[in-house]
């Protein structure tokens, strides 16, 4: 039986937004869901509204993969971060995109947060610089190197 008191791990969907039109993606394959008005992505505002300080407190994980959009997309992306780390210190963070989102700062900046020794982004690449783009349709395989790398040299663990 679920219980709330004893959660350890929670996954979000901090946002339903993505620069990529990969063809599996339910994104691409639910035709109930609107691009244009079912866009949207968690703030911190909302986060403290959903869960109190003790229950991310109990938390040992906490991660952001995106079924219908790359959690790098929610605006608010680094302060949701920050604000686990700053209520949990001891929390295992992660992230899974596609990695060509956003620029070299945010990656750094992602880098130095994710930076401890269970945290993880995980880079969601599908070939080489002649490939990656037929799956993961509208990414550019040159930038994703370029983030990943960002956020290596941050100190953040790739996978």
């Amino acid at each position: 039986m679920f219980d709330y008191n004893n959660t350890k791990t929670l996954h979000l969907e901090t946002s339903s937004v993505c620069n990529a039109a990969c063809p599996m993606c339910p994104r691409e394959l639910d035709k109930s869901f609107n691009k244009d008005t079912d866009a949207v992505s968690l703030t911190v505002e909302k986060i403290k509204n959903l869960f109190d300080e003790k229950f991310i407190s109990q938390l040992n994980n906490m991660f952001m993969c995106g079924n219908y959009g790359d959690p790098a997309a929610a605006p608010e992306c680094i302060e949701i971060l920050e604000y686990f780390r700053n209520i949990n210190p001891n929390i295992s963070l992660g992230i899974h995109s596609n990695g060509s989102l956003r620029n070299k700062d945010f990656w750094n900046k992602l880098g130095s947060i994710l930076s401890s020794k269970n945290d993880y982004c995980f880079f969601g690449i599908d070939g080489l610089r002649d490939t990656n783009h037929i799956y993961r349709v509208n990414t550019n395989f040159d930038k994703i190197m370029d983030n990943a790398s960002a956020f290596i040299k941050a100190g953040g663990k790739a996978h």
